[in-house]
């Protein structure tokens, strides 16, 4: 997506689907938008599920860093439930 120049804004464990095969599919694109690069890309928006703490103090927030932050939070949620 990122190469793509969109972002999907809420990365969360409630996105993801699996199947029995252990496929993986990425759904609700409801706040998912397409980040120009002639505009400093820049959101102030803390809409997803998984917030960076930049967004939470209201300061502005490079959209695909606000990807990445909820993919490292939903690799952590996986790892705990794996570890249980």
């Amino acid at each position: 997506m990122h190469r793509n120049r969109m972002v999907h804004m809420d990365i969360s464990l409630h996105n993801f689907l699996t199947d029995y095969r252990g496929r993986c599919a990425c759904i609700d694109y409801e706040l998912s938008r397409r980040v120009d690069d002639l505009v400093a890309p820049g959101t102030y928006w803390p809409k997803g599920t998984e917030v960076p703490p930049e967004l939470e103090r209201g300061q502005a927030c490079n959209p695909y860093m606000v990807d990445v932050w909820a993919l490292a939070i939903l690799i952590l949620r996986a790892c705990k439930v794996c570890m249980i």
